[in-house]
C-alpha cells in the first residue's frame, strides 16, 4: 500500500475513500461472480473448463513470475491448440453452409422439375417467358430511372453556377 500513496496518491485516496469502507458488501459480489464463472465453466461447458484452467494458471504465472521457456512454450502450445480448435470451427460452419446451399439448389431444381412435369413443356415456358418479361421489364424501369437520375444530377451540375436566389432574400430591394 506505501507504492500506492506515494506514486499514486489519488488511487490511493479513491481506494480508502471508495472500496475500502463498501468492501464488505463487495466481496459478496466479488465472490459471486467468481463463482458463477466457475460454475458456468465447470457444468455448462465442461469440455471448456480444462482450457479454462490451463489458461487461468498460465496467465497468473506470467503475470506474477519472470516467465521461464517453459511457461512461453505452454502459452504458445495453448496459443496452436486454440487456433486449431478454431479452424475446426470454421471448417464445420463451412460445410454446414455448403450443405444448406446445395440442398437449396437442388430443391429448386426438383421443384422446377416437378413444376414442369405437371403443369407441361408449353405452358411452363410460357410462365417462364412472362417471368422473364417481368424481370426485364423491372431491368428497363430501372434503366429509365437511373439515365433520369444521371440526367437530372449532370443538369443541376451544369446549371450548379447560373442560379439566381427566388423570391426575397436578405437585402432585397434595397
Amino acid at each position: 500500500m506505501d507504492f500506492l500513496q506515494d506514486y499514486l496518491p489519488l488511487a490511493h485516496q479513491l481506494y480508502n475513500n471508495y472500496y475500502t469502507p463498501y468492501s464488505a458488501y463487495l466481496l459478496p459480489v466479488q465472490r459471486t461472480i467468481l463463482l458463477t464463472q466457475a460454475y458456468f465453466y465447470a457444468y455448462i461447458f465442461p469440455y471448456l473448463w480444462p482450457a479454462y484452467r490451463l489458461f487461468s494458471k498460465v496467465a497468473t504465472t506470467i503475470l506474477t513470475d519472470q516467465p521461464s521457456f517453459l511457461t512461453l512454450a505452454l502459452l504458445a502450445l495453448v496459443l496452436f491448440l486454440s487456433l486449431k480448435a478454431l479452424d475446426v470451427l470454421r471448417r464445420t460452419i463451412i460445410y454446414w453452409i455448403s450443405v444448406f446451399v446445395r440442398l437449396t439448389i437442388w430443391g429448386a431444381l426438383i421443384g422446377a422439375g416437378l413444376y414442369v412435369y405437371y403443369r407441361g413443356v408449353e405452358e411452363s415456358m410460357e410462365d417462364a417467358g412472362w417471368l422473364l418479361g417481368v424481370l426485364s421489364g423491372w431491368e428497363s424501369e430501372g434503366k429509365r430511372e437511373g439515365y433520369r437520375r444521371a440526367s437530372r444530377r449532370q443538369r443541376e451540375a451544369r446549371d450548379f453556377g447560373k442560379r439566381t436566389p427566388r423570391g426575397r432574400t436578405r437585402g432585397a430591394g434595397w
